[in-house]
């Protein structure tokens, strides 16, 4: 290869050496990846579960026998699912009520949902002679949250953004005889205050 021709490629190879370094390598985290950028999480505090009796009504069994009773029990209670927001933003309040079904580890109702506020009726066989309260109920579940923002991927940082988040789980109906010792973090255990 002549001369000329050398220094023509040396000429060229280094222009594109020259063309590369111009241009900027792609911005490294500073930290180690924790979390997908622009992502939210809300940290919970005071959380708590507790049964609530929705429905009850009392009935008496006296026949000598196993009897099976259908009542319509009446609204003693209402549970309604909602979301207070404070400090503005944007948190879904069905994106809160979700993240505090994920914390406690049940499915919350959606945003708004209220429990059945007229009677129900409740199908219950009395085995036993005596009073019984025949009952629906649910877990309500609520809890403080603050909301966090993950930036740039290695840090989650407060948004300002806190309230409370309120729900309620599926609703369970049965009968319990007044007499009768249940376990007492049982929803038949609150249902019991109603006998008389």
């Amino acid at each position: 290869m002549t001369s000329t021709r050398l220094a023509a490629l040396a000429a060229t190879v280094g222009v594109a050496a020259s063309l590369l370094s111009a241009v900027p390598a792609a911005a490294a985290p500073s930290g180690p990846v924790i979390c997908d950028p622009g992502s939210m999480a809300l940290k919970w505090s005071s959380v708590s579960k507790k049964w609530v009796v929705t429905h009850a009504q009392i009935v008496e069994n006296f026949t000598g026998g196993p009897v099976t009773k259908k009542v319509s029990a009446k609204k003693v209670n209402t549970v309604r699912s909602q979301v207070e927001k404070q400090g503005g933003g944007s948190i879904g309040a069905d994106f809160a009520i979700v993240k505090l079904g994920v914390e406690v580890k049940v499915h919350l109702q959606k945003n708004k949902s209220v429990t059945n506020q007229s009677s129900e009726s409740i199908k219950y066989k009395l085995t036993r002679k005596g009073a019984y309260v025949l009952y629906s109920g649910t877990k309500k579940v609520s809890g403080y949250y603050t909301a966090y923002r993950c930036d740039g991927g290695t840090k989650w940082i407060k948004t300002g953004q806190y309230g409370k988040a309120q729900s309620w789980t599926v609703p369970v109906e049965g009968g319990v005889r007044c007499k009768t010792r249940v376990p007492k973090n049982s929803l038949a255990h609150k249902a019991k205050s109603y006998c008389r």
